[in-house]
């Protein structure tokens, strides 16, 4: 035991210096991409407002279903509809450094996600435009389908520049053949922000008015990745 332990180190040592001996050829391996928003995130505040609560939730759910309906009858299915942040409020007003009751506030949102943006935003939008008389926002975002795809695209590109640099490398060198030995990768975060469009109300001021249809230009997202392959190979006597 008392041998082990005295040789031990220098094994260990020994081990040490052979793995600093490894001969490595270290790349880094980088990839861009280009993507533009597939699916449209548009959001709708409704607010009604009545002496008594239940005029002002009724009056409120008459308004949502009414949007729903008109939706509906489109006859554009590629949509997902959500309603969410029902809240129901007296209404106080300030005045003077006084307050008033006047009946209540019922309000809630709207959420309408189209998925075929190229096919659809424009018939929704125009079909919004005539249904609801309060404005609305329109985020064109990338999807998380898309997301994830494009996550796999940009490392598998990364890591074929790095294969094609390291074998530029060994060639210049006259190394015929090399391995990978360690590979170092840290996901790079991409932050997706939406690009917004306000669209309000557009009301005809006389009977020839034709209000224009919306145009939408999504703006390409620019994406890039990196990572780091260490090969390694034997060196010729």
């Amino acid at each position: 035991m008392k041998k082990i332990i005295l040789f031990s180190p220098i094994l260990f040592l020994s081990l040490s210096m052979m793995a600093q001996q490894i001969p490595l050829i270290e790349v880094e391996g980088k990839s861009e991409i280009s993507i533009m928003p597939d699916e449209a995130n548009i959001q709708i505040s409704l607010v009604e407002k009545a002496m008594k609560v239940s005029d002002a939730t009724n009056a409120l759910n008459k308004k949502t279903k009414s949007i729903e309906e008109a939706l509906k009858k489109t006859g554009i299915e590629d949509y997902d509809f959500f309603v969410d942040n029902y809240y129901v409020y007296v209404n106080r007003i300030y005045t003077k450094g006084t307050s008033k009751d006047s009946g209540y506030v019922a309000s809630q949102n709207v959420r309408v996600v189209v998925r075929n943006i190229e096919k659809d935003l424009v018939k929704i939008t125009e079909t919004l435009h005539q249904t609801t008389d309060m404005g609305f926002n329109i985020q064109l975002i990338v999807s998380d389908k898309l997301k994830k795809a494009s996550e796999k695209e940009l490392l598998e590109l990364a890591i074929e520049d790095a294969k094609l640099k390291a074998d530029i490398i060994a060639k210049s060198l006259g190394i015929e053949k090399i391995k990978v030995h360690r590979v170092n990768y840290n996901a790079q975060t991409e932050n997706f922000y939406p690009v917004m469009r306000e669209a309000k109300m557009m009301m005809a001021t006389t009977a020839m008015d034709v209000s224009e249809e919306p145009i939408f230009r999504p703006e390409e997202r620019k994406l890039q990745d990196k990572v780091i392959v260490v090969f390694t190979f034997e060196m010729l006597n």
